[in-house]
Parts: structure tokens; sequence; C-alpha cells
């Protein structure tokens, strides 16, 4: 305390002297003890001593104390630790020499008493990680190359019990503008990967327990950082530890002596193996992250220049499924954490584009930056902003494509039969609401085809044997479970295997578009990649059914606001606007599915199972089946007008058509409806509907049958009176007027076509043309 700067360094000198002469004293005396921690601490004040000599010869003392009394070093090593990181940062350059020996000293002592057992590194690895947060440079080397040399020379590698707690700070500093720093980091990164990757009962044999668990759930978080070569080493992490614990080993399996359980493919279950086991759920959200990280290694990158995070995590995410695929029932018990990540990739807000934010490189707005990250600011990688117009990128698709893989992987090797059903309804609507954002082309392709995967019936539940008769009620109102089951029936069995269990995606799809009328536009692409999925058949009664339900739930809920005593008249008309929204929705849905049903090519199967089903039905059983798939199916047609008359002609039911034109309501006659007989017309006058022209010229016996050309030929003329002058009435009128005089030639030929005598070579050659 000397105001004499020679006087303190001179204190700070004898007092390392007096600790040397203390050496040999006998330390169970009580002076001798009070003596040593009084030097210590006065060498401790010297240290802090605004002389930078001072420090220095301090610095000097320090090292000889703790070299003569390494006990005292021992039981004092937060302090001297706190003091070591001081001097280690200081500004003069003898002093932070003098740091670097007593640094290395101290090691020296600190991992003798623990590898000797008079320490515990139980209580100074913690410390460390604090140190490995802080923004001082200096600290954070200090920090690391302690780390380092508990990592190398401790015996049974203790730091890998409290690795989880300094582990994200050490890979932030694989990104820090400091090269030293970055270079320690990699250091430290790659000296205690080998360890982890120990597959024996070493890890339950020796007293620390490492935590598989946190460690991997502090990968995942780092493989959100925006420096991408950070990410990188990450993943390169995670797919080391997966591989190794988790990949099938080569060798055959065995019989083993020692108790050891061992799982399919000859992988004996040790206690790290277990550990990676229990923590997969957790490593899904990074694979994921990481699959979509198609940022290319930078040519100054020297760890792994070859490799990319992409093929990194491909190959991580290759061999957590196939550990799935060969042994899913021990994953059975992990099942909900990997619904958790799933279902959070899945229904990420805003997209694909708002799953993770891309990074973008800055570079510094000034020029006075040195190259080991001091000065005003220095570069590196940060999220981009708001205002940032980023452009496409399949990134995020890639994420969104291995999410989905996985939900197949785990319904089929994981799920049990029994919650199979309660699996798939987790992620019916998050996959389906993808849509709402408009995703590529090859996102909703494989979104059908696992929603088709999952939703399809087990094999021991496949109906063999459909239902032989119509119940009776049926026939009047066919829109229940035995009219489907029976019109189903039209169906072979290998269709009916790939049916769904229920009709849960067809009512979120209706729900969707409901509420999106944005969706609109494409939801007969949606229909059209149903039918290749499933059969066509199957696809439109359950959407005929599931919209049925739709809008008598939406009739339900009118009717019990208009009853409501409670409802004001602002309640009334948001209701009444609501249902009328309803009712235009399905009208225009109506009119999607007849789009399909006429044009797609994967309906072409439908188109002639429905084809004349009513006009020129049989008594077979596949006759009535064709006949209450039509009835079924016009429930649909009908909310639209156009779509009823259009699928009434293609099934024949022409006294239907010709009867319900006579009943239109005027309101309903719009411009919209004229459009859309417009569109009608043209469908009528193409091929697909030369059938139609042909039976404008028969001449039944029975003019009044519900499949007779004069049905057609009255239903036509009354389409023609609904028109205004237009190309589309020219077009009608001229056929109907060339058909109308063909017809009054024809009444009295009636019946000219059956006078072909049976057996008349007349017959036989008709025959012939009409067989080849």
């Amino acid at each position: 305390r000397s105001t004499n700067e020679d006087a303190r360094k001179g204190g700070a000198v004898a007092l390392a002297a007096c600790a040397i002469g203390l050496k040999k004293a006998n330390e169970s005396r009580r002076d001798v003890l009070e003596c040593r921690d009084l030097i210590l601490a006065s060498v401790i004040h010297a240290c802090q001593d605004h002389s930078q000599r001072v420090r220095y010869y301090a610095t000097e003392s320090l090292f000889n104390v703790t070299k003569v009394i390494p006990s005292l070093a021992v039981q004092h090593f937060f302090i001297l630790f706190e003091i070591l990181r001081s001097l280690y940062a200081d500004v003069d350059l003898d002093v932070r020499s003098g740091s670097e020996l007593l640094d290395k000293k101290l090691k020296e002592v600190i991992v003798g008493a623990i590898n000797s057992g008079s320490f515990s590194a139980d209580a100074c690895i913690p410390v460390f990680a604090r140190f490995v947060h802080l923004r001082n440079k200096a600290t954070k080397q200090l920090t690391l190359t302690w780390l380092k040399e508990f990592s190398d020379k401790l015996i049974g590698a203790p730091t890998l019990e409290f690795l989880h707690m300094f582990l994200g700070g050490i890979f932030s500093m694989v990104a820090d503008p400091n090269t030293t720093i970055r270079q320690l980091a990699l250091d430290f990164l790659q000296s205690v990967l080998p360890k982890l990757l120990v597959n024996n009962e070493d890890f339950e044999d020796a007293q620390q327990k490492v935590d598989f668990d946190k460690i991997l759930s502090e990968l995942v978080l780092t493989m959100e950082h925006p420096d991408p070569f950070v990410r990188k080493v990450a993943m390169y992490w995670m797919s080391r530890i997966v591989q190794c614990h988790m990949a099938p080993d080569d060798s055959e399996p065995g019989p083993t002596d020692t108790g050891v359980e061992t799982i399919k493919g000859g992988r004996q279950l040790t206690a790290a193996s277990i550990s990676v086991r229990n923590a997969l759920p957790h490593v899904l959200p990074g694979i994921l992250v990481s699959v979509g990280d198609t940022h290319q290694s930078r040519s100054k990158d020297s760890f792994l220049p070859d490799q990319t995070t992409h093929s990194l995590a491909e190959q991580a995410n290759n061999c957590l499924q196939e550990a799935v695929r060969r042994d899913g029932s021990s994953f059975i018990p992990h099942l909900g954490g990997f619904i958790v990540a799933l279902r959070e990739e899945l229904d990420s807000p805003g997209g694909l584009n708002g799953a993770l934010p891309p990074s973008v490189e800055r570079r510094p707005y000034r020029m006075d930056v040195k190259a080991d990250g001091s000065g005003i600011e220095s570069t590196g990688w940060f999220r981009a902003s708001d205002g940032v117009e980023e452009k496409a990128d399949n990134a995020l698709i890639l994420s969104r494509l291995c999410a989905l893989q996985w939900v197949v992987v785990l319904y089929e090797n994981v799920v049990p039969s029994s919650l199979k059903p309660e699996f798939s309804s987790e992620f019916v609507d998050c996959i389906l609401y993808q849509l709402v954002d408009l995703p590529p082309g090859i996102i909703v392709v494989k979104s059908f085809e696992v929603l088709g995967k999952i939703t399809q019936v087990e094999m021991a539940d496949v109906t063999l044997e459909p239902i032989a008769q119509l119940p009776e009620q049926c026939a009047i109102s066919p829109m229940d479970e035995d009219s489907v089951k029976f019109a189903l029936g039209i169906l072979d069995v290998s269709q009916r295997k790939r049916l769904s269990r229920d009709r849960s995606v067809f009512a979120s799809l209706i729900d969707l578009h409901s509420k999106h009328s944005k969706l609109m536009g494409d939801v007969s692409k949606v229909i059209e990649l149903m039918c290749t999925l499933q059969a066509p058949e199957f696809v439109f009664m359950s959407f005929a059914i599931e919209l049925d339900n739709f809008i008598l739930s939406r009739m339900k809920r009118r009717e019990k606001v208009l009853e409501s005593p409670d409802a004001d008249t602002q309640a009334v008309k948001r209701e009444l606007a609501s249902f009328a929204k309803a009712l235009a929705f399905v009208s225009n849905f109506a009119q999607q599915l007849g789009v399909v049903f006429f044009a797609a090519p994967e309906t072409e199967q439908l188109r002639i199972n429905l084809k004349d089903c009513i006009g020129r039905k049989g008594k077979s059983l596949r006759d009535d089946q064709r006949a209450t798939l039509f009835h079924i199916l016009l429930h649909t047609f009908a909310q639209n007008i156009v779509a009823a008359l259009s699928f009434c002609l293609w099934s024949g039911a022409f006294l239907t058509a010709s009867t319900f034109i006579q009943r239109i309501d005027p309101l309903d006659v719009s411009l919209m409806l004229y459009l859309e007989v417009d569109q009608m017309i043209s469908l009528l006058e193409r091929p697909i509907f030369r059938h139609l022209h042909l039976r404008l010229l028969e001449c039944e016996d029975d003019p009044y049958h519900e499949g007779s050309g004069a049905m057609l030929f009255r239903t036509l003329k009354s389409i023609l009176m609904l028109l205004p002058q237009s190309t589309s009435y020219m077009i009608l009128k001229e056929r109907l007027l060339s058909t109308a005089r063909y017809r009054q030639s024809a009444v009295a030929l009636n019946g000219l076509s059956k006078r072909l005598d049976s057996g008349s070579s007349t017959e036989v050659f008709v025959r012939r043309i009409a067989d080849v």
C-alpha cells in the first residue's frame, strides 16, 4: 500500500521469497497457514496495481507462489483464475507474457490435482461456461485454452458431462472475427468429438454421464446460426454422432455374455446409443433445418471444403430413417416428440419463406476494421432484414419435403395399428393448410401422396365383398354410408385397397377452400391429383358427402341464429351474408367438380361407369350400383344448374334434365348462368358427347322414357330457349334444326332399324363393322 512504486514492487518480490521459505514449513501449524493466505492475498492485490512494472513483478511473484505451494493455488483456484483473466487482457506486453507463464503453471497444478483426486473437475468446469459467452476476446481465448487442456489431459474426460453447458458458446466462437479464437475453437471441437463417438460401455462404467440429449439440443440451436460455416460444423457433429451410435454394425450378431441388449442389425445397445436414441426427437428439427441449407462451401473454409451442410444433413437423415425402419418399435415411446417436431416444421407461419430467414453476408460500413476483428465494425453473417427483397429459394422446399417423408416413415414403421387413425389426424390439417401459401407444385404433389398413404385403409379392414343390395330407404336419400358402400361395389378389390379409412381429408379441404377463396382457382388441379392417388369414384363421392354435410351444417347454424331470441339485426344480416357466401362456394366447387369430370383424363373410368347409367339402365347389380353412384353425385352437382344439366345429359337422365329446366326459378337466371351455359354448349359440341349427337336421331317406342331421343331433343330445345342471341345460340339452333328435319322424315320410318331379321347378311355386316 506504499505510495512508492519501487516499494510496492520490492514488496511483491519479497512476498514470493517468503513463500519459497515456507515451502518446507509444517503445514499443520496455524501461523504457517495464515502466513500463506496473507502472502497470496497481498500478491493478488499487487497484481491489480495501476503501475505496469508492479503488475509484472506481482505476476512473477504469483507464479513462484503457485509453483512452490501448489496446494494453495488449488485451494484458491477461482480467485487466481479471475486475476489471471485480468492479467491475460493487460495492456502491457510484458504483463501478458508473464500471465502466459502463470497460466501454464496453474494449468499444470490444477490438472495434476484433478487427476490425483485432490480437486474436483465438477467444481471448476461449470465456471468456464459463464466465461465462454463473454464478449472479451482475451477471456474467450483463455477459457478455450483451459477447456482444451482439460479435454486432453484429464483422466476419464470429465468435461463431457458438462459439455452441453458451453458447447453453444464454443460454436459461436467458430464465427469469431479473431483468427486465433476461431482456430482454438475448432481445435477444441475436433479434440472432443472423438470421445463422444466411443460406442462401448465406457459411458456406463465411468463416473460421468454424457447427456447426449442436451448436447444434441445445443447442436440443433446452433444450426440456426447466421454463419453458414458454423452450421456446417454443427451438422458435422450431429451427423457423426448419429451415424456412430445409430448405424448398424457390420459384424454378424451373436449371443453375448454381457447381458447387453441387442437390436436388429447386430448393434448392442450401450448407454451412449440409448442416450442418442432417446434424443432423436430433438435431433429431427435440426436435420429438417439443415436439409434445406443449400449454402455452398467457401473456398477459404479449411474444414470439410468438399462437404456442405445439406449433404451432411442428408447423411444423418438417411441413417436416422434406416434406424427407425430397422427397429421402429423402440421409437414408440418417442412418437410424441417426433410429432411435435414435424408439426413445428409443417405449421411454420408465413409459408415456406417464414420458417428460417436466410442469412446475408454484409461488408463493414467503415474501412478501418482490422483483420483480427478489432476496430469500429467487423464483417460477419447477419439475418436478412424485413425490408430486403429475397429471391425465391428451394432451400426450405427441401426441408418441407423431408418432413413429409418423415411422416410416412413414422406411420409405416413406428405407429401401432391402433394409433394410426389418431396419428394421421394430427397431420391432415397442417399438411393441407400449406396450400394457403401457394407452395410449389412438388410440395402439393408430395403432400397429397403422404395424405393418401397415412389415411389409407388397413389391409385387414378392406371389405372384399360389397353390399349385395341397396336398402330401400337409400333409394330416396342416398347420402349415407350404406349407399356409399353399395356404390363402391363397382370398384374391384385392388381399387378398394387404395381407399381412405375416412373422409377427413375431404372435409378439411372443403373447410379450407371455404375460408380462402383465392384457392378455388387451383381446386380442379387438386381434385385431379387426388383422382390419381385414389379411385375417382371414391373421390367424387367423398366430396359429395362432405359438401352435403357442409351445407347442412351451415343451414343448421342459420336456423339457430334466426330462431335465437338474443340475435339482433346485425347478427342476422351477418349470418345471412355468411350463408349466401357458403352457397356460392358450394356452387363454385360443384362447377369445378364438373370440369374435372368431363375434361380430366384421370376421370375417364368414372365417365365410362356413369355414361348412360340412367337412360339405359339394366337390372343387374352393377347397373344398380351405377345408378346409386349417379344419385349421390347428383346431390352435389345440383348445387350448380349447368353442372347438374351436363351431368344429367352424360348419364342419360334426359327426362330429369328437361323437367328440371321447366322449374328453373327466374331469379336464378343471371349473366353468370348465361356464361356457364355457353361453356356447356361448347362442351356438347366436342367429340366426348358424340353419343348424344347420334341419340338425337333415334325414335323410340316410348318418347317419354328417361333416356329417349325425344327427351334429349326436348331438353336441348329448352336450353335453347334460355339463351339470348349469341354464338352459342346459333350453334345449338343449327344442330336442332337439322335434327328436327331428320326426325320429321323418320316418323314414317319409325322402327326401321329394328326390322333387321336375325341372321340376315345385313346383321352380319353390321356386327362385323361394330366389332372392328
